[in-house]
């Protein structure tokens, strides 16, 4: 990869556990990383769904399935998006590999840049995306649709690929951001303050030392303001940082 604004995009988050499984002796099953290879810059989250046997793996899973797929997909510049979401499903299989998909079953949000500077988003479950352009416009990604029983979807229990809500734009210019987040936090989002809580925490968090923002932004999340509060809460930001 080398468009030339590469050294200028940020990714950072964090993920912590949510009371409810503190108090089940239980680990955090959220996950996120980033994504920064010949297939481009990004971001990923996922929540391990239902306290499966082996939610945490599968959140892992997802992460690895998408930067694995994207690594195959930017090599066939003719590859349609329906390619890429597919080949994220038959990765995180492979990747659960012992356990069985329905003990893993997972959410999948990632938001990347690639070579040829177009961002793409994905989402497939709960959770939020929201790009936040340079002019201050908002796209927001929510969950397409929910199984029977008003269940979210997600990877080991989806059917089709038109499960996914998918965005893309021809370019991610300077001080556009695309911020993440699983259910934990998404839930207690209010819509007409979205494009705000993004700039909080780039105005917060984006120009800090990478160690001290991780430190912060930990913080924040654990003293989550929301009474109640439960589940385990994880969020990531990828940002064109002005020059």
């Amino acid at each position: 990869m080398s468009f030339r604004n590469r050294i200028n995009y940020e990714t950072f988050g964090t993920s912590v556990i949510g009371p409810f499984h503190q108090q089940k002796n239980r680990l955090n099953e959220d996950a996120w990383g980033r994504i920064n290879n010949n297939s481009g810059v990004g971001i990923v989250v996922s929540d391990g769904m239902g306290s499966k046997s082996n939610a945490r793996m599968g959140a892992k899973m997802a992460y690895l399935a998408v930067k694995q797929s994207l690594l195959a997909w930017v090599k066939a510049p003719s590859a349609s998006p329906s390619l890429l979401l597919r080949l994220i499903h038959i990765h995180w299989e492979l990747n659960i590999l012992p356990a069985l998909k329905e003990d893993s079953v997972a959410t999948c949000l990632f938001a990347v840049v690639i070579p040829n500077g177009q961002l793409i988003m994905a989402q497939l479950g709960d959770g939020i995306a929201i790009l936040r352009e340079n002019n201050g416009q908002l796209t927001i990604l929510s969950e397409k649709n929910k199984t029977f029983g008003n269940q979210t979807t997600g990877l080991g229990v989806a059917k089709s690929t038109q499960e996914w809500s998918f965005f893309t734009v021809p370019n991610f210019p300077p001080n556009s951001a695309v911020l993440l987040a699983t259910d934990g936090i998404a839930d207690d989002l209010k819509s007409d303050t979205l494009g705000d809580f993004v700039q909080f925490i780039l105005d917060d968090f984006g120009t800090l030392a990478p160690q001290k923002r991780w430190r912060s932004l930990t913080k924040e999340l654990k003293n989550w303001p929301t009474p109640k509060h439960l589940d385990d809460k994880t969020l990531a930001v990828l940002w064109h940082r002005p020059k």
